[in-house]
């Protein structure tokens, strides 16, 4: 298991104005992947620790936790903390499957002071709860240990505790932080906002629906969910996906920590595989993907902003609701979003409703694309095309996606190999 490791020599002469910063002061280092990001060049001599005071970092992190671990698409650095502090930029990320810790390079002029750039390191969500959760306690006892009671952070890290304590109300507090509020300082309309989500979605297609709707109209968003599962069932059944989805997962079973990109390349493969499909055969639209699929009257559902398309699952049935994408953006774009709600069904055959949206780096959405990419233009023949003299933009109008799609298969074609061969 993997944990990030720090150490902290504490100074008991410290001379800060705050009793609060001046009981935390130490000499601080920080292991990422187990290389100490805190050393640091100043005037061309070199230290492996930074002095600092210790407790902003703890208190950005008790305030920030729901946000940490119910947002997506947000990355944080521990730099808004510093209070003022020369420090490594430390930045912390949740795709809603792995917690990620980078350190990245940092200089500041005014002092002659250079951080280098350092390792990634990628840990369950456990492991992460784990780390920010000993060095926020290590804080609060050293505030004890040194007279300092009742702080602001111990009341926030109660307040975080007691609700990590209780399924529903931790439910709440990381939709909370998808929506980017605060659960502890939110009004009723937010609030309300989560009450009715929560009524279609649960657990991390609650948070990706949130979070890609935060600058969205909500409560035109949420009136369309609900009318657009009462449509008329011909309108977005696809018969023969649930089948399909368990044959693609006993062929190309999940792995443990496995990155978003793989799991969806494999699982397209299988998922063609499945349907007999040679690496020539295309979707030439996507009525054609959903004939193929077993619809019969497939029609996409009204227009509205925040979301791409709906998946809501029967005991027997999935049912994928298109959003109408608009004349403008063409039989590709609603290509594509209608495979990328197959692969969310093919990747993750166990959810019973889940959006399908605009997030870059969450987790579903981030392995949805990747099975959309595969599953439409298959590398090998891209390859074999390309290899040809064909450029991308011919080759996407074969394949009736877009231009940039086939130059994201080649660029990342080492990725897709080592995922899938």
């Amino acid at each position: 298991m993997k944990y990030v490791r720090y150490s902290a020599d504490w100074h008991d002469d410290a001379l800060n104005a705050a009793p609060e910063e001046r009981a935390t002061v130490a000499d601080f280092q920080l292991f990422v992947d187990d290389k100490n990001v805190c050393v640091h060049m100043r005037d061309d001599e070199v230290f492996n620790h930074v002095t600092i005071a210790v407790y902003p970092i703890a208190n950005g992190l008790a305030h920030d936790w729901w946000t940490l671990f119910g947002g997506r698409d947000r990355h944080v650095s521990l730099m808004r903390h510093r209070s003022g502090y020369i420090m490594p930029n430390v930045v912390l990320s949740f795709d809603g499957a792995a917690f990620e810790v980078s350190a990245q390079q940092r200089e500041y002029k005014d002092n002659n002071v250079r951080f280098w750039a350092g390792p990634n390191e990628v840990m369950d969500r456990a492991c992460a709860e784990i780390s920010l959760s000993s060095f926020i306690e290590t804080v609060i006892e050293r505030l004890d240990e040194r007279k300092v009671w009742d702080s602001g952070l111990a009341q926030r890290w109660r307040r975080v505790l007691a609700s990590r304590q209780d399924a529903d109300e931790q439910a709440f507090c990381e939709a909370a932080g998808a929506l980017g509020r605060d659960p502890y300082a939110m009004d009723d309309a937010a609030a309300d906002t989560i009450e009715q989500a929560g009524r279609f979605f649960e657990g991390e297609p609650l948070s990706e629906f949130l979070a890609g709707a935060r600058s969205a109209d909500h409560r035109r968003l949420l009136e369309w969910v609900a009318e657009t599962r009462q449509r008329p069932r011909e309108h977005s059944l696809l018969p023969d996906l649930k089948a399909l989805a368990a044959a693609a997962s006993k062929a190309a079973p999940a792995q443990e920590m496995e990155k978003s990109w793989s799991l969806g390349y494999r699982r397209a493969r299988a998922a063609r595989a499945a349907m007999h499909m040679k690496s020539s055969q295309k979707f030439l639209g996507y009525k054609k993907l959903a004939k193929a699929l077993g619809a019969s009257a497939y029609e996409p559902a009204a227009n509205v902003d925040g979301i791409r398309l709906l998946r809501c699952d029967s005991s027997e049935n999935v049912h994928l609701h298109l959003r109408g994408h608009g004349e403008s953006a063409g039989e590709t774009a609603h290509l594509f979003t209608l495979a990328r709600g197959v692969g969310d069904a093919v990747c993750f055959p166990d959810a019973r409703s889940a959006p399908v949206n605009d997030l870059r780096f969450a987790y579903r959405q981030a392995a949805g694309r990747a099975f959309a990419a595969e599953f439409l233009a298959p590398l090998h023949e891209i390859q074999a095309m390309h290899a040809d003299g064909r450029d991308p933009m011919t080759i996407a109008n074969e394949f009736c996606v877009m231009p940039t799609l086939i130059e994201r298969q080649l660029e990342n074609a080492d990725r897709i190999a080592a995922a899938c061969d």
